[in-house]
């Protein structure tokens, strides 16, 4: 059940981080904003000044690349690269083309017959930043005369491109009016989403917003009257009614896309409104039929306050105890308290006459084996004791040290015990009739239930990852879907626990044990006539260690019982094992140094289990993944370089196939 829950949190996380977050990884770039200001002029060129606000994350030098047809532009020139913020600094033109350019200089560049380049330094090669840089330059060429009309035809972003934009904005400026505003016709191609407009006679805008990767943006600008007096880039032909053909059946195209988008949205959001309908009916039933489980197996048992004997004396041991004691939520995790129960049963084997104890020093002191017959114990003690007997290897007598070495020496072994352990202790709990069969049932169809969801909610998880890839907006029904399901997965788990496992009776033995502690740690604040005789804490010191809180029992014992530390009282009381507490001999206080040998030699164990099992690294050379050392035999070394195109923006003038607004 650990692991499930372990892979649900994981794979919830993974969705989130692969869905929806805005991190950038190294060596990425994202536009906040990109701005185009373009201004025509009257022979035909025009100045570009491009302004972009741009998050650069570990990244040397910027490129920008213009694919031209040399046969009809005369090429790129008055080129300049500027920092606007965080400083504000003009680049130093260099004439050599650089994989990574000087640190404050630029260049602009044919690289090849079909490229011109800029490419300028940022210097983040180990960092992140926001960066506002300004890139001028001038287009050559850029307008073409016909007999009937003007046109500058430009795509600012091809489908190379592969940096996302938050906002993209431009401004073409004419170079002269037109005498009226319907000569002057205006198209984009490109995302949908987008608009551009004729501002006035002379003005044209256009914006994007949350521009993809890989999106051309091209505009297309006409005139039928000739505004630009100095052009001789003449084609002596005529091309309005072309354009505005071509142009129209792009429009057509489009409108057709966008009324298939809208009917597509309108789909998805009938389709989410019916999941969450379904989804909102299935919760309600749960939670319905949670309230039903919590009436039917409600229990009218009145808590116990304190409780000052020890429930079920003739069959409890420390273990049997602990099972009642550590039940939550229908599951009595005793994983983590199995050194303070092997503490107590050592302390009980010693009040049943079995084991006693003798120093060596301060710190280790001998286990002397008084009886080895097994046939009166339980099967939990047994177990416990069977780890004495082989640690002592048949001898009578095992020291702390020898305990130690033989736990983180069989840890394997040990694991076992512990786990059988586990198991005939809830057996008992069943055979004792404190467990009832009809509540197992009930909590284990819930959980059935949950980690049902849990499985569906990994198919789904995969499934929205293919979705995402078809359309984003798929995406949306494969969430609300994750959502939905963790949310059912956890009101069935929820209903699993609103039903006690136990039986009327094991849950008044329940109430009895958790009686006895608190009794135990707060007898000495009690105001009453009688309190037992110091010689019953030794079977109560048996179950407070078991429960850890055997050093507040002590405490409050020196207190009530002055006789505690008197060697004559317990000789003539027939002490098992308290006696020691005032042995000399044993230091200060003996059954906290069982409990913290005990405990030692558990949790050694358990160590030397999980280092053994564990695939972080093996030092054994049984297996695992690899250590961090070595380095005795080289193998080649490669520098590794990231191609400078991973940051790509390719201007293109040839037309698109996409109309985004007429």
């Amino acid at each position: 059940m650990k692991s499930k829950k372990l892979f649900f949190i994981i794979f919830t996380v993974m969705l989130w981080i692969i869905l929806f977050s805005n991190k950038s990884f190294a060596g990425t770039q994202k536009w906040n904003n990109l701005d185009y200001n373009v201004k025509l002029n009257y022979d035909g060129s025009m100045d570009v000044v491009e302004t972009w606000d741009v998050y650069v994350s570990e990244t040397n030098t910027l490129f920008k690349d213009f694919d031209l047809d040399s046969s009809k532009y005369s090429g790129i020139t008055n080129v300049s690269v500027a920092e606007i913020s965080p400083d504000k600094k003009e680049f130093e033109q260099i004439y050599e083309e650089q994989y990574h350019v000087d640190s404050g200089c630029f260049y602009g560049l044919e690289v090849d017959s079909d490229t011109f380049e800029i490419a300028w330094n940022v210097g983040l090669d180990n960092s992140s930043d926001n960066r506002t840089y300004e890139i001028r330059y001038t287009v050559n060429d850029a307008v073409k005369l016909y007999n009937d009309c003007t046109e500058l035809y430009w795509m600012f972003l091809s489908t190379e491109n592969k940096v996302p934009a938050k906002k993209v904005t431009g401004t073409i400026t004419l170079p002269a009016s037109v005498s009226d505003i319907e000569k002057l016709r205006v198209w984009g191609h490109g995302p949908l989403n987008a608009n551009i407009e004729k501002t006035s006679k002379d003005t044209v805008k256009f914006d994007c917003n949350n521009l993809e990767a890989n999106t051309m943006l091209e505009i297309r600008v006409v005139t039928e009257e000739n505004v630009y007096e100095d052009c001789t880039n003449n084609f002596n032909k005529n091309k309005l009614d072309s354009i505005l053909e071509e142009e129209g059946k792009w429009a057509d195209e489009a409108n057709s896309k966008r009324r298939f988008s809208r009917i597509f949205v309108g789909i998805i959001m009938l389709i989410l409104a019916i999941i969450i309908i379904y989804f909102v009916k299935k919760m309600l039933e749960i939670v319905r039929a949670g309230k039903e489980l919590e009436l039917k197996y409600k229990r009218t048992l009145q808590d116990l306050k304190y409780f000052r004997d020890i429930p079920n004396e003739k069959d409890a041991t420390p273990a049997r105890a602990s099972y009642l004691f550590k039940l939550r939520k229908n599951k009595s995790n005793i994983d983590d308290i199995i050194p303070q129960i092997f503490s107590a049963t050592i302390l009980d084997l010693a009040l049943k006459g079995y084991l006693e104890f003798e120093p060596i020093d301060k710190k280790n002191f001998n286990i002397i084996i008084k009886n080895s017959d097994l046939q009166k114990l339980s099967d939990d003690e047994k177990k416990f004791f069977s780890i004495i007997l082989k640690a002592s290897k048949n001898k009578n007598t095992l020291t702390t040290d020898e305990l130690l070495k033989y736990t983180k020496k069989n840890y394997n072994s040990l694991h076992y015990v512990f786990e059988s352990i586990k198991r005939i202790v809830e057996s008992f709990q069943k055979s004792n009739n404190n467990i009832d069969s009809e509540r197992i049932n009930v909590c284990e169809q819930w959980k059935n239930k949950s980690d049902g969801y849990f499985v569906k909610s990994i198919i789904v998880f995969f499934i929205s990852i293919f979705l995402m890839y078809v359309n984003s907006v798929l995406i949306l029904i494969g969430f609300v879907v994750i959502i939905g399901i963790i949310i059912l997965g956890i009101l069935c788990y929820k209903n699993s626990t609103r039903v006690s496992i136990l039986s009327d009776k094991g849950a008044e033995e329940q109430l009895q044990w958790l009686g006895l502690n608190n009794y135990m740690k707060d007898f000495s604040l009690l105001k009453e006539k009688e309190v037992p005789d110091l010689v019953l804490w030794e079977k109560f010191l048996v179950y407070a260690t078991a429960f850890g809180i055997s050093k507040e029992v002590i405490k409050q014992l020196k207190v009530v019982y002055p006789e505690m530390l008197d060697q004559n009282y317990y000789n003539n009381h027939n002490c098992s094992y308290m006696y020691y507490m005032c042995d000399s001999r044993f230091g200060e206080d003996f059954i906290n140094r069982i409990n913290n040998t005990m405990s030692s030699a558990i949790k050694t164990s358990q160590s030397a289990y999980v280092s053994a099992h564990s695939s972080d690294s093996s030092g054994s050379g049984g297996g695992g993944g690899f250590s961090g050392g070595g380095g005795g035999r080289r193998g080649p070394e490669v520098a590794l370089e990231v191609d400078k195109k991973y940051f790509y923006v390719t201007l293109n003038l040839r037309p698109s196939m996409m109309v985004f607004f007429i």
